[in-house]
């Protein structure tokens, strides 16, 4: 028979628990009779972190020359692989900050009586549009890091930089934009302001039409061909031009947005001289030439359903990906 545990042993009190505990925590730590610290000797201890440092600073060495070889394959100015953008998407101003506002819907309110400054139910979306164009000021644009640039001008291809030599960018100050260039933007009378633009593509160039008789129609974008937007608008088809318009997307939206639509620049279109863009380090002062499209006859108290979109042979119309055009609603009460 097992023997068992003696019953009448007085029973070990806590406080004698746990000084046997931190005794034997004790001599874990550091034990007197062996020299040694949390079982190890000092000899012991002394190959371990040696073994450590050579094998953390093999791996430290090895990650560093990874990075430096990879460093060593990039160029400083041009991304090696940008296959995913091969069309530019087109923006449009007034667009608030997606942590704001998740919509790219334009709503607001026209006042019965003209606000004060601390009262404008529209301060949101002309905040975001002073915003947006204060790198135009021309103030701004006076160094020699810009140059004028003419519709008439072709692109720049196939340049060549030595070092880190930087390119001029084409001025582009909001005196082109006419009215839209000014606070508050028509947003008070209800004749908004939109600004439309390209976003940025390193070493992407625009390729114009040869032929435009059929030009810029799709069933993706429900745009006008771009000969009846330039007959509509009395304007006569430059090749060094990118032609933009804005539009109904749906019949009655069409008829709802109205015909009184003017545009600035009035040649309508994003000069061709402003590409290719070269990059921010290569370009740091590159500023993205716009077209401002003010709505002057839009039915109040409507949604529209519209859309902004860029002509270009090399701009194709994609709905699910959103390129060659952008579609939001617009409402003005």
């Amino acid at each position: 028979m097992a023997a068992g545990k003696d019953k009448n042993a007085p029973k070990e009190s806590f406080s004698d628990r746990l000084a046997n505990q931190w005794r034997g925590f004790s001599e874990f730590m550091y034990d007197p009779n062996t020299k040694t610290v949390m079982g190890r000797s000092g000899k012991s201890w002394a190959k371990i972190l040696i073994f450590y440092l050579f094998y953390y600073g093999f791996l430290a060495a090895l990650f560093a020359v990874s990075i430096s070889i990879v460093r060593g394959t990039l160029d400083e100015f041009t991304p090696t692989y940008q296959t995913r953008l091969q069309t530019p998407g087109v923006g449009v101003q007034p667009k608030i900050a997606s942590n704001v506002e998740q919509t790219s819907d334009i709503f607001y309110t026209v006042p019965e009586t003209a606000p004060d400054d601390n009262n404008v139910p529209y301060t949101r979306l002309v905040t975001q549009i002073q915003t947006f164009l204060e790198p135009y000021n021309a103030s701004l644009q006076m160094d020699d890091n810009f140059r004028n640039c003419s519709d008439e001008e072709p692109m720049q291809l196939n340049q060549q930089f030595s070092g880190s030599e930087q390119m001029k960018s084409c001025a582009f100050n909001t005196s082109l934009l006419g009215p839209c260039g000014t606070y508050p933007y028509g947003y008070d009378v209800g004749k908004p302001c939109i600004y439309v633009k390209l976003n940025r593509i390193i070493n992407w160039y625009p390729v114009g039409y040869t032929n435009i008789s059929a030009a810029g129609s799709s069933s993706e974008s429900m745009a006008p061909s771009l000969s009846s937007v330039l007959e509509k608008n009395g304007q006569t088809y430059k090749p060094n031009l990118m032609y933009t318009t804005c539009y109904g997307y749906t019949n009655d939206a069409k008829t709802d947005l109205g015909d009184d639509i003017k545009y600035y620049p009035e040649s309508m279109g994003l000069p061709f001289s402003f590409y290719p863009y070269h990059g921010k380090q290569r370009q740091p002062s590159y500023l993205n030439p716009l077209v401002a499209v003010q709505l002057n006859s839009v039915k109040r108290g409507t949604k529209i359903d519209m859309a902004c979109k860029v002509y270009a042979m090399n701009i194709q119309d994609n709905k699910d990906m959103g390129e060659g055009f952008f579609r939001f609603d617009l409402q003005i009460d």
